[in-house]
This record gives structure tokens, sequence and C-alpha cells, in this order.
């Protein structure tokens, strides 16, 4: 074999050379998101719009082994990523189809279990699964799912519109998904029952932010949207490089629980690693420009949504992205999870 391989040039380069390939090939004037951001957006009647997404969870990889977590966790969580980036276009998940590679060996009590955390998400919001496919697989176990949402068109937010001058925001807290990956691979570590659970439920059954969603998009304030699945550092780069423009984060206001903060002592962590690199936290990051801060707070208040914490400012793309700490700003570097690495 001859050339590179995935591996040596990393996902976010893989991604891009693929789309290459494809090219122009059909394009449609239907089309009106198409690669490059949460999920694709397709014209339906009506001015209603169709938001579609698919998203695998690959055992060794996004979970561990089946013996390892439970069948729950693993369907709760495969439904739940999708229904993320949905929300993060401001649409409200509809349809779901579910694919399914099972190695023989697998326990049908597990599988009873997986479906069980699907249908308890689905429930939540109102999602019909529709139906899908399985196929045996050497190993290991994936799900994939393929999921569709519908926006009014007027509404639809994308990575693409942040302007200079705008301030950024970020629902509820950074961090607690990459702590509780850690607890699972450091049981020692002594923490109360309540604060081990909260971690853990952060890591293994994250909580799209529909309802968020579907305010922030609808009240107009918002210039972009993404949902953070790469870590904080590396999101904030993609909605950059979408938007054409720089940014600056503060370290002081990134929101961080107490149980993280905890934690991090305990562990001898740094708790804004995690908040920055840390990956996994399905909040959504948002632009708004900064007279408008206050009122899209408010509007998310009134409707009983999570907190909405500013962090930073959206700059010219001449100035780079950047986080500000007490002891000087610095270049934010680039540590986005990949499923390659160089």
């Amino acid at each position: 074999m001859s050339g590179k391989s995935a591996g040596e040039i990393g996902e976010f380069a893989l991604i891009e050379r693929l789309r290459d390939v494809l090219g122009t090939v059909g394009n449609d004037t239907d089309v009106i998101v198409g690669n490059g951001d949460d999920a694709a957006v397709i014209k339906a009647a009506d001015g209603k719009c169709w938001v579609v997404t698919c998203d695998a969870q690959v055992g060794g990889v996004h979970f561990p082994s089946t013996g390892d977590v439970s069948g729950f966790a693993v369907g709760y969580k495969s439904l739940a990523v999708n229904v993320s980036d949905v929300a993060a276009m401001g649409g409200k998940p509809r349809f779901a189809l579910i694919s399914l590679g099972i190695p023989e060996e697998t326990a049908i009590t597990f599988l009873d279990d997986l479906y069980g955390g699907v249908r308890a998400l689905s429930e939540r919001y109102d999602i019909l699964v529709l139906g899908g496919n399985v196929t045996r697989t050497s190993g290991p176990l994936f799900v994939d799912v393929f999921l569709v949402g519908e926006v009014m068109e007027e509404k639809i937010l994308r990575r693409s519109g942040a302007c200079a001058g705008d301030q950024i925001l970020v629902t509820g807290y950074l961090g607690d998904a990459a702590a509780g990956l850690h607890l699972s691979s450091t049981p020692h570590i002594q923490l109360r029952e309540d604060v081990h659970a909260s971690l853990t439920r952060a890591q293994l059954e994250p909580q799209p932010r529909v309802a968020e969603g579907v305010v922030i998009a609808e009240s107009g304030f918002a210039t972009a949207m993404m949902d953070i699945s790469d870590g904080l550092a590396g999101d904030i780069r993609h909605l950059c490089e979408a938007s054409g423009t720089g940014a600056l984060l503060w370290e002081s206001e990134l929101p961080v629980s107490g149980a993280l903060l905890e934690t991090a002592s305990i562990a001898e962590k740094k708790p804004m690693e995690w908040a920055l690199h840390g990956g996994e936290d399905y909040e959504l990051l948002v632009t708004t420009p900064a007279e408008s801060v206050r009122a899209l707070q408010e509007v998310l208040r009134r409707a009983g949504g999570a907190l909405l914490t500013p962090i930073g400012e959206i700059l010219p793309v001449t100035q780079g992205i950047s986080l500000k700490r007490a002891d000087g700003i610095f270049a934010l570097d680039n540590l986005a999870w990949e499923h390659f690495s160089a």
C-alpha cells in the first residue's frame, strides 16, 4: 500500500479530502445546508425544512467493551449525539433509523437494554424510530443512527454566521463528560456518590439541548450556533473557520460545575483542561451581538432553559484564536478529539 494512511492525516483532514472527492456532484437547489455543519438541511414545503444527520458509535472507541458499560447507556448516547446535531441547527428531532453491527457473542439482554436506552430518549423528545438494519460483524459492536429533524427555514442557525464583535456564549457546564471519562479509568478515586454519579451520567447519558436550541433559534438574537462534541477549543475553531473570524475566550468565565472542581482537586488535574479540551459535552456554542446578550439570556431563562454564559468574543480573522488567562493572552491550542490522530 502506498501513500498516507487515515491515521497519518487525521480525522478533519480526511473529511476535507473526502468532501473534495465528492466535489459538486448532486448539488440541488433544495439543499440549504450541505457539508460542513452539524447537520444538512433540505427544503420541504410551506417554509419547513428537514434537518438530517448521522453518527456512529463504535465499541472500544466511543464506549467501552460491552462487559464494562450498560446497553442502556450505549443506546441512549447513540441517539443523543444525533439529537444534539439537530438541536445545534435550531431544529426538533422527528424520525430515526438505527443500524446495528452485532458480534455473534453479544448477549440478547444487552441488546434489549440498548434499545431501552433508545426508547427512553426517543420518548423524551417524541422521536419515532422507524426501523433500520441489523448485520453481523466480527467486532466490535457498533450503532449507527440516521436522524431527521425539522426547522422553519428562517430559523436555521449555522456555524458560519458569527461576526467580529459578537460575544460567544455556552449553555450549561463544560468538562463534566471528560471528568466522567477520567473516573471510568481511575476507579480508585474516592468521591461522594452524588458527585461520581453526576459526572458519570454526563459522560454516558448526555442531555441534548433541544429546547434551548429551538428557543435560541426562534429568538432571532443568535448569529451562529453549533454543539460542543470535540471540545470547546476545537469546536470554537470549527465555528471560526466556517465564519471567517478569530476569537478570544475568557478562561475565568468558563462555566464548570462544583462536581468537576471537586474531582479535579482530588485527581490532581487542571479543571480548565477538561473544560477546554475534554469533548462530548453536547452543550450549545452560540454567538450573538454584544447588545443582545442579556435579552438572549432572559429569553432562555423564561423558557426554563439551561444556564447561558458569555465566555468570549468573536474577533477579526487576522487576530486568530486565543485564550485570555490571568497571566496573559495565549494562542489557543487546537486539541480537539479526533477519531484519527496524526
